[in-house]
């Protein structure tokens, strides 16, 4: 029977009842944990069982033993009260590290030394010595109860109590930093709608171009500060450009921006930008904290040694876009992450208590990480310090505040919490930030001013981020201040809007149904106007433009063309009485209006690519995908095609003297070289041009001489005196460039006397 209480004692759940004691008393514990709980109670060590659990359940003892117990103390316990009055060790020193209690062992082994929380056997142990569970450090690896009695009172305190008990602080804790992630999301938004318009260079080092990024920066509104940089931007400040840098890293992992295949420029892309910032809070916030754990090129650990002037990294690698500096921590800055999600910091707590939370949790991971990764950082507790000092500061995920004695505390709020992944309590979330903005059904409600001058004020703290998101595609943001941003409609920024899918109707109801007042008459017809001109602008990837100086002759020329085109969909634009444009590679009829009409001139888009290649004497081949409709009519004039070896893919053609004479019968040459030239892959080869030369003017000439010898002055003024002597102009055959001088070989000791009379030393080669 006594076996079989006993078994039934240590299968309970919930607080230690007196039922449960006696039975653990009667097997469970040995004679030395009687003693040890009887002494602990104020009893005889060797009281009666009975008396030493109705001494458990007396109101008045636990009631004083309670009212002894410091803060911290007391919410353990209230934190097993709230689990039901019982827990593993184990569990509940990992719980209280997740609230950020920090390590809360010694305090346990108080609490055990007085009994308050009793540790139980586990199934199949008996004879307990409690003592020697203390005394070993393994009374965590017990469950660990309290009376009944203290379940009862402090059961509703563990939400109360929170890590703040733990800190010594005094009085309230004032924010210094306030979580922004709006401010970063607007930044994002600024920079990466500017990239669309026009690129950023980089350097050789992958570092952004500081004249072309200072374009970018100056709207950027850097941490705590209300405003843009405006003229206080100073890219020489390692912090400014550092945070620009960050920026950069998070919008090339959320793709809005990329570079390009020789890593010179970054571009802005707008389908990646649109999909972003018109998708849901929840989707945004999944986006942010993906981007910000998977960072390649971007380094926390080297961010804040610039901040606290440890060290000082590779000033160039650092802000590099195409060095991966951050790569090597994306393992260990989602283990910190993951960390602080599964924690419960709901309120103040300081922050080495979760700098402690971050490294104790599982002490090996993240420097066996580190180590792996190795990126340098010999101690864990650096890297964690670097992603909450740094890394979740620059995200704007994270509040800071300090006491009145210096206490630094952090705490995850609002949508600091969501996007970390914290499961934020609703009653204090609303209680705490209840005025901090609109509820979501009075968000974009009167959020901006639609003024006569085509200006737009825009109250950010009111306005839905889809709605900014639209302002960036029809204004340009020429103001941010105080939480209110100025956009200025220009005819170019509304229309470049409507190349990107708006349209006058769209942007109209936007302004109306997010403005105080409907937007003025002058500038809906201004943006209807804007949206007309638009319409007539019309971009035309290829054609051919024709010109002829008799306009009546271009208008025979057009309908004969028109004949050819019936029952085709060809378009003809008329730029003037002697232009016309047709938007198409390769009309049907031009090439046969060419070969009949000389006086016509035909422009393609674009310079005309070489096409032609000389691969034998007057030889050349073509390849008919790459010649343009000029150079294949022009070769069919010159050359005759050759058939072998003449394929689909390339044409060979043998050039005709008489046809060149024939097409250009006036400065043959020049024409047909001039012809050649362009198209000629490297130009015309020498040799050819010398052979067309000789064909089309007179056979070249060339005059060897035998037995003679070259004389080579120092300079051209020696060779001029030298040639006026009379008895050289006797010997000398010919001059040969500015310097020499051709004498044959039967005048050769003349030649020597002539130079030793003029002092003039000969060296022979």
């Amino acid at each position: 029977m006594s076996k079989q209480r006993n078994d039934q004692g240590r299968s309970q759940s919930g607080p230690l009842t007196t039922d449960e004691l006696e039975s653990l008393f009667e097997r469970g514990y040995g004679l030395s944990s009687h003693r040890f709980i009887s002494q602990a109670w104020d009893l005889d060590p060797d009281e009666d069982p009975e008396l030493i659990a109705s001494q458990i359940e007396d109101e008045d003892q636990v009631a004083e033993r309670l009212k002894s117990l410091d803060t911290v103390p007391r919410a353990i316990l209230s934190q097993v009260a709230a689990s039901g009055g019982r827990m593993r060790g184990e569990n509940l020193r990992r719980d209280l590290l997740l609230r950020g209690f920090g390590d809360t062992e010694d305090i346990l082994r108080d609490l055990v030394n007085q009994c308050i929380l009793v540790p139980i056997p586990n199934p199949g142990e008996s004879e307990l010595d409690i003592e020697a569970l203390i005394d070993q450090d393994s009374f965590l690896q017990h469950d660990l109860a309290v009376p009944p009695l203290v379940e009862h009172e402090l059961n509703d305190e563990a939400e109360s109590l929170g890590p703040e008990a733990v800190g010594t602080w005094k009085g309230s804790i004032e924010t210094t930093r306030d979580q922004d992630l709006d401010a970063l999301e607007l930044n994002l938004l600024h920079l990466s709608s500017l990239l669309q318009q026009e690129p950023l260079r980089l350097n050789k080092s992958g570092a952004p171009n500081r004249r072309s990024l200072r374009r970018f920066a100056r709207g950027i509104a850097f941490p705590g500060d209300r405003g843009e940089a405006g003229d206080e931007l100073d890219l020489n400040d390692a912090i400014q450009l550092d945070y620009l840098t960050f920026l950069l890293a998070m919008a090339l992992e959320l793709g809005f921006i990329e570079k390009d295949e020789d890593e010179t420029v970054v571009n802005g892309r707008h389908e990646e930008v649109r999909d972003y910032f018109c998708a849901s809070e929840d989707d945004r916030n999944r986006r942010l904290i993906n981007a910000f754990q998977n960072l390649e090129y971007w380094s926390e650990v080297e961010s804040l040694s610039l901040a606290i002037a440890q060290r000082h990294p590779d000033y160039e690698e650092h802000f590099s876009l195409t060095e991966p500096t951050g790569e090597s921590f994306i393992g260990a800055r989602g283990y910190v992450l993951s960390v602080l999600r599964r924690s419960r910091l709901k309120r103040w707590t300081r922050r080495e208590a979760i700098v402690e939370l971050c490294s104790r949790l599982d002490p090996n991971y993240l420097p066996r990480t580190l180590e792996n990764a190795d990126a340098g950082v010999e101690d864990a507790l650096d890297y964690i310090e670097a992603v909450l000092d740094r890394g979740l500061v620059w995200l704007g995920a994270s509040e800071a505040g300090e006491s009145e004695d210096g206490v630094e505390a952090l705490r995850f709020q609002g949508r600091g919490a969501e996007v970390i992944g914290l499961k934020a309590d609703s009653d204090e979330t609303t209680s705490e930030h209840e005025d901090d903005g609109p509820s979501p059904e009075d968000e974009g409600e009167g959020c901006l001013v639609v003024q006569p001058n085509y200006e737009v004020m825009l109250f950010l703290d009111a306005a839905p981020l889809d709605v900014i998101f639209h302002l960036y595609h029809i204004g340009e943001r020429n103001n941010l201040s105080e939480r209110v941003a100025n956009f200025q409609l220009t005819a170019e920024s509304v229309q470049w809007g409507y190349s990107h899918g708006l349209d006058a109707d769209g942007v109209i109801e936007l302004l109306n149904d997010n403005s105080h007042a409907p937007v003025p008459d002058t500038v809906e017809f201004q943006l209807r106007d804007w949206e007309r001109v638009h319409q007539q602008l019309k971009l035309y990837a290829d054609g051919v433009l024709l010109r002829h100086s008799d306009a009546d002759k271009l208008d025979l020329i057009l309908g004969q063309l028109e004949h050819d085109w019936r029952g085709e969909d060809i378009e003809t634009i008329r730029l003037g009485p002697s232009s016309v444009f047709i938007p198409e590679d390769d009309p049907p009829g031009l090439e046969r209006v060419i070969e009949q009409e000389d006086a016509l001139d035909i422009d393609y888009l674009g310079e005309i690519p070489p096409s032609l290649y000389f691969v034998d004497s007057l030889e050349l081949m073509a390849d008919p995908l790459e010649c343009d409709l000029v150079t294949l009519s022009e070769l069919e004039k010159i050359a005759d095609k050759l058939e072998e070896p003449s394929s689909e893919g390339s044409q060979f053609y043998k050039l005709s003297i008489d046809a060149i004479k024939a097409r250009w019968p006036d400065n043959t040459l020049e024409n047909v070289v001039e012809f050649l030239d362009v198209r000629t892959a490297g130009g015309i080869p020498p040799g050819q041009a010398l052979k067309l030369k000789s064909l089309l003017q007179e056979p070249l000439h060339a005059t060897l001489s035998e037995d003679v010898f070259v004389v080579i002055l120092e300079s051209k003024i020696v060779a001029d005196h030298f040639g006026r002597v009379p008895e050289c102009e006797m010997i000398i055959e010919e001059r040969v460039g500015e310097r020499a001088f051709t004498v044959n070989e039967e005048h050769r000791e003349e030649l020597d006397e002539i130079l030793e009379d003029l002092k003039i030393k000969a060296s022979y080669k």
